[in-house]
């Protein structure tokens, strides 16, 4: 894994690498100093590594702070190949990257969207227990458990109505019409391409990569060999990792109800809840770093407590 510095105390990543796999390499780039506890935060469809520049850059003061582009996204290797981009594939390329960054001491994994989704395969997996420290999925639940979810409400309409208009799920009300339109078709670089073209509208840190084209096209393949999969044909998948679930209340894209099954497959189970959009890592980025180093301070505090014998 070669590196090279660049200006610290800057949103732009501090240092530059390249993880070799089986997909072509995979682009990597680091905030915060070496020698401090491992984080890896892991992209969704579409996006890049860029989209974790401002919560690295907050969480940089105590973490390393690690991010990729995941394979067919930005600078990373592009394979043809359907099959590629299944979410095994994807979990190696996430543990080819933890063996690079960190292979002796376990790393703390976040991810948002499908790059959730992508961690949720690699944390369910036996040799997570000694290579993953904890995980926080935003907006990203675990596919096989929605599957088994949506295969038991199909058998119980009640319940499934009952879930759907459950409060707990969606505490801060279900949106509207008009603001689920709105938050569907006005993303983040959305926001900024308007930006960069017409100005005079409140700057949302998401910028658009000049791999946009690409990015998308490889989005499409992971959704398209993954989802219909995973949801028709759930699996039992569980994990002794602890977990953290950030979800978006009024998120129009991942309904809160779908991470009602998770808990059963969890042995350790936090929920924050943030009355927010979709795309945190760019709207909400301070809030997205407090709720990742308040819960791996909660398990460090928890760890502590535990008397020696």
């Amino acid at each position: 894994m070669t590196e090279h510095s660049g200006p610290a105390g800057t949103i732009h990543p501090w240092r530059e690498s390249r993880v070799p796999t089986a997909g072509g390499g995979l682009a990597v780039f680091e905030w915060g100093e070496p020698d401090a506890e491992p984080l890896l935060l892991v992209h969704g469809l579409s996006d890049t590594h860029s989209v974790w520049a401002e919560v690295a850059t907050l969480l940089a003061d105590s973490f390393r702070v690690v991010a990729f582009d995941v394979r067919g996204h930005g600078r990373s290797g592009t394979p043809v190949a359907p099959r590629d981009y299944r979410l095994d594939r994807l979990a190696e390329d996430l543990y080819a990257v933890l063996d690079a960054i960190s292979p002796d001491r376990p790393v703390h994994v976040c991810g948002h969207g499908w790059g959730a989704v992508q961690a949720w395969e690699a944390v369910c997996e036996g040799r997570a227990n000694t290579r993953v420290a904890s995980f926080t999925a935003i907006s990203g639940p675990n596919l096989d458990h929605v599957g088994t979810t949506l295969r038991a409400l199909a058998t119980e309409p009640a319940r499934a109505v009952q879930l759907l208009t459950d409060r707990k799920f969606w505490r801060h009300g279900p949106a509207t019409a008009h603001t689920a339109a709105r938050r569907i078709a006005y993303p983040p670089r959305v926001r900024t391409w308007l930006i960069e073209r017409f100005g005079g509208i409140p700057r949302t840190y998401a910028p658009i990569a000049p791999t946009v084209r690409s990015d998308l096209a490889a989005g499409a393949r992971i959704a398209a060999a993954n989802l219909a999969h995973h949801l028709l044909r759930p699996r039992e998948r569980r994990t002794a990792v602890p977990v953290q679930l950030v979800v978006d209340t009024t998120d129009v894209l991942v309904p809160p109800f779908l991470y009602y099954g998770s808990a059963q497959w969890v042995d350790r189970l936090w929920r924050c809840g943030i009355p927010a959009d979709h795309w945190l890592p760019s709207t909400e980025p301070l809030l997205v770093a407090e709720a990742i180093a308040n819960f791996i301070d909660d398990l460090h505090d928890s760890a502590s407590t535990i008397p020696h014998p």
